[in-house]
């Protein structure tokens, strides 16, 4: 090794380890300031920590725990509730990997954890991630197809239903205005499968203009507007509880 490539080393040795208390410091930080007792700020923050040196979003899992905190939950539920989520964000890591992106960022790996956390497997977690047009259409896709999951959906029909709408160049505003829709037919008494099937048939994923096939230009479909979506303004939907970032699953 050379004398410069020496020095590069020595320095990232030096410089990890104080980066990681900085992090350990933010977190129990943020912890506590929500009112967390000592002892659960210390075990969330070691959980945490132990993410992210492995690279995993370690704010997330603090994120976690404050929500079940401020749904007052037991403490122990929630060290056991924030060491699962880690080890799921593990698992959301490895299936990101094996779908080919090397270094997801956080969101990303986020919200497939949320997926996962749904009932959607490692490679229908590649599935969609493959089917994305962009980087930045992968979380909100995943997000999507855990919310039509959580509403009754099979997991295998949540992610044909996203990745269709990917292949026919929805836009991400689009694609999150998904749910909405589906809610809108489940209103009109349409069990979940149905709802899947027409969606698949174009019947629910909009339009280049972002309304659905026979909907009015304000978004109405058979005289029912999807729920959240303001008169006159297409597309603008309620967006899946979760994606600004994603959220608990």
């Amino acid at each position: 090794m050379s004398a410069r490539g020496m020095r590069c080393l020595v320095a990232a040795l030096v410089v990890w380890p104080a980066m990681l208390g900085a992090q350990d410091a933010g977190v129990r930080s943020r912890l506590a300031a929500r009112g967390l007792p000592a002892d659960l700020v210390r075990d969330v923050a070691a959980v945490a920590e132990d993410a992210a040196a492995r690279g995993l979003p370690g704010d997330a899992v603090a994120d976690k725990a404050i929500a079940g905190w401020a749904k007052h939950v037991p403490a122990a539920r929630i060290l056991s509730a924030v060491q699962q989520y880690a080890g799921r964000l593990d698992d959301a890591h490895a299936a990101l990997g094996r779908s080919g992106l090397a270094e997801p960022g956080a969101e990303i790996v986020v919200a497939a954890a949320e997926a996962m956390g749904r009932g959607l497997g490692a490679a229908e977690v590649g599935t969609v991630v493959r089917a994305a047009r962009a980087p930045a259409a992968i979380a909100p896709g995943l997000t999507v197809a855990a919310a039509l999951t959580a509403q009754g959906l099979a997991a295998t029909q949540a992610v044909s239903v996203v990745v269709d709408a990917m292949h026919r160049g929805r836009s991400v505003d689009q694609l999150l205005d998904i749910p909405s829709m589906a809610r809108a037919m489940r209103s009109e008494g349409l069990d979940p499968e149905e709802i899947g099937r027409r969606m698949l048939r174009g019947q629910g994923g909009g339009d280049e203009r972002g309304t659905m096939p026979g909907a009015t230009p304000g978004g109405e479909v058979g005289g029912h507007r999807p729920p959240g979506m303001p008169p006159g303004v297409p597309g603008q939907g309620d967006k899946p509880a979760g994606h600004r970032p994603p959220g608990e699953g």
